[in-house]
């Protein structure tokens, strides 16, 4: 241009900006002066936009002081857009002192101060602002009320919504989009869906814009009303409106919720077929969640697989997946690529990490991430805080478990519940109900978990009356209504110390009906204390709804056995076999070098299996050569060598736990077996248990996953 006035330069500074180019939009506006030509109104409205962009409050007031300078802080547009600025930066107190300063004030310049106040999480003081405005005669418009009303939505204060919508519809902006839609996430947000749907369908039932659709279906989704949502969504589909990520993001939540897998895949391939997964990684995300809720890691794990771009959200979803699908070493390989490739964990997936090194005990392990922590600047968020009481807690350090509460600054309710859960599970009571009335004394308001940890206390301390004080407690002190596992709790509270009987009345009395959760308690205890009348009434309930659970026959075969009923723990055993019922192999594990190895009866499935079992025959020969050594029998083992006399039928009880004819050549057999277990066989086990960790310990190297410091 062979002349550039302040307009040209104003366009080039706009332009940079509007198109992400912040500091050449500073450089154009530089470059302007250079030539002496003086900046106006527009030119520093644009300027300060760029400040925006930058973030940069220093530059922001290094404009503001030319702008006093220039002696324009009378103009309107520019002191909105200084205090939009300032707001926008997070310096709110300089947003007001410039918006009470100005001389006069616009529909845009209130705005700005109420969605200043919005977007620093001020909702109140926006609400205030709003009301404020009305007052003085300016008129809310589309802008004001998209922004208060959202602010409305985050105060959960349905009376100011129900305000805010009549005024709306006063001035008949209720079919506009933008406020409609604002309206619908207003309600569903403060709980109130049925009002939510009332604007929906009275407005948009026939609109083809998402924006409406999106907002009811991700309230329905919110609310845990999934099938709801996903009829809306069905008459979207119907409507031919669009779908956008916010849509899939609801409708996939809410097919997890519902474990629908079917209804996933089939979701699943819309969103192949428009080639949203390609597009959008967030988009695979929630697929990957959704297939992770519906129970298919397998699923999920192509959809991450698939992945051309995967963000920290997928590598978390994946090990999240996998760390609570008792899937521990497959969450911690995934971690140690995530991190392989240059993905920086966030405060979730350490979060993960860490109920993983819990579950399978990795000291050593949760060390380490403790340590990543700090170097990450990670360590002050909640839930981790909480996350790594809880780590230490489980893997027996409860010394280090105290240290990380001691540096929790205003511990929440979760992080009070860690270290309670912690002393609990050790088995220290008294420190337990002490931490319970810390607690309450800081001021804070225990949850469900909260109560059923200060019941565990009490039940493995055997303090039956505080543990029945703070159940009564829970209705009508906290207002918590008990679940299944409370009562699950006393009974079990009630059980450890005998008294099978309040055990058994306070099941009949429980307000809601028993599942097989109390019954097995209760059997539990019955197997203890060798009831087996009560046993046997607690099996009946069990098997009446789950005929398949291997434990049910174990547990009260063992009470029959204990008590000296031989026979009918065998027969037992027998219907238990003739059933179908197969017991659950128990597993072993130790970690070497931060890698947990797991340990099955007859287990061939370990990729070192061949040098575990050479060296398993090295040291069978050497104990052979050991010889022979004493060791009392258990009672278990006495009875089962007993030999079983007399001969007969017994009638089959309610259960069909006995069965009708003596089965001389099992029990026999039953006995050849049982004299396998002698003493010596048992000493040699434990023997060769002891030495077989110990090479692993020696010689077992892993290089899956590395030291991580």
């Amino acid at each position: 241009m062979p002349q550039r006035n302040v307009f040209s330069w104003t366009v080039m500074i706009v332009g940079s900006t509007e198109n992400g180019l912040f500091l050449d939009g500073f450089r154009y506006f530089c470059k302007m002066q250079s030539f002496g030509i003086q900046p106006d109104k527009f030119a520093y409205s644009a300027l300060v936009q760029a400040c925006i962009g930058l973030s940069s409050v220093e530059l922001g007031k290094m404009v503001h002081a030319q702008i006093v300078k220039g002696g324009l802080t009378a103009q309107v547009v520019v002191t909105t857009s200084l205090l939009n600025m300032y707001a926008k930066c997070g310096e709110v107190e300089d947003s007001v002192r410039v918006f009470n300063n100005m001389s006069e004030h616009n529909q845009v310049s209130w705005n700005a101060m109420i969605s200043g106040f919005a977007s620093n999480v001020l909702h109140l003081e926006a609400y205030d602002q709003y009301i404020k405005m009305k007052n003085e005669g300016c008129t809310p418009n589309v802008t004001t009320f998209a922004s208060i009303l959202k602010s409305v939505a985050n105060l959960g204060d349905i009376d100011k919504g129900r305000k805010v919508h009549n005024y709306v519809n006063e001035l008949g902006l209720e079919s506009n989009i933008q406020v409609g839609t604002a309206l619908i996430n207003m309600y569903s947000k403060c709980g109130y869906l049925d009002d939510a749907r009332t604007v929906f369908d009275r407005n948009y039932a026939d609109c083809k814009l998402n924006l409406p659709w999106n907002a009811m279906i991700s309230g329905y989704s919110q609310e845990n009303r999934s099938e709801e949502a996903l009829e809306l969504f069905s008459s979207m589909c119907m409507n031919n409106v669009k779908f956008d990520f916010f849509t899939y993001g609801s409708v996939f939540s809410a097919l997890g919720e519902l474990k629908c897998l079917h209804f996933t895949k089939e979701v699943h391939a819309v969103v192949v077929k428009s080639g949203y997964d390609l597009q959008v990684s967030s988009v695979n995300n929630v697929i990957a969640h959704s297939y992770f809720k519906c129970g298919s890691l397998e699923d999920a794990m192509k959809v991450f697989e698939r992945m051309e771009e995967r963000d920290v959200i997928s590598w978390t979803t994946m090990i999240t997946a996998y760390a609570t699908s008792s899937m521990g070493e497959k969450a911690l390989g995934l971690f140690s690529q995530m991190r392989k490739e240059g993905i920086t964990p966030n405060q979730f997936t350490f979060g993960s990490v860490l109920a993983v090194c819990g579950s399978l005990c990795l000291l050593d392990y949760g060390r380490q991430i403790h340590g990543l922590l700090y170097r990450a600047g990670l360590k002050k968020f909640k839930c981790i805080e909480s996350a790594l009481i809880d780590m230490y807690a489980k893997c027996a350090s409860i010394i280090e478990a105290e240290k990380a509460f001691k540096e929790v600054v205003g511990p929440d309710v979760v992080s009070w519940t860690a270290i309670l859960s912690g002393y609990a599970l050790h088995g220290f009571t008294s420190k337990a109900l002490q931490v319970f009335r810390n607690m309450e004394e800081s001021g804070t308001k225990p949850n469900a978990v909260t109560l059923l940890c200060i019941l565990f206390a009490c039940s493995h301390g055997g303090t039956v009356e505080d543990g029945l004080h703070h159940f009564q407690s829970m209705e009508a002190r906290y207002g918590l209504v008990p679940e299944m596992v409370h009562y699950a709790c006393v009974v079990d509270l009630l059980g450890r110390v005998g008294r099978l009987n309040d055990a058994m009345e306070f099941i009949n009395n429980m307000p809601i009906e028993p599942t097989d959760m109390i019954w097995q308690t209760l059997l539990a205890a019955c197997r203890v204390h060798g009831n087996i009348e009560l046993g046997e009434i607690a099996a009946k309930k069990i098997l009446s709804v789950s005929p398949q659970y291997s434990a049910t026959y174990v547990l009260l075969s063992n009470t029959y056995i204990e008590k000296g009923s031989v026979k009918d723990g065998l027969s037992l055993r027998n219907v238990m076999r003739d059933r179908g019922v197969k017991k659950e192999p128990g597993f072993s594990w130790i970690s070497v070098r931060g890698a947990a190895h797991k340990f099955f009866s007859g287990d061939q499935r370990h990729p070192q299996r061949e040098e575990i079992n050479a060296k398993l025959a090295e040291l069978r020969e050497k104990m052979k050569a050991m010889g022979p050594r004493n060791l009392n029998k258990t009672s278990l083992s006495s009875q089962q060598n007993k030999k079983v006399v007399g001969k007969g039928k017994k009638k089959v009880n309610d259960c069909g736990i006995v069965d009708e004819d003596e089965r001389e050549e099992e029990e026999e057999e039953e006995e050849a077996k049982s004299d396998e277990f002698s003493s010596d066989h048992m000493i040699m086990m434990r023997e060769l248990e002891i030495a077989m960790k110990m090479e692993l310990k020696n010689r077992m190297v892993t290089a899956n996953w590395p030291v991580l410091l």
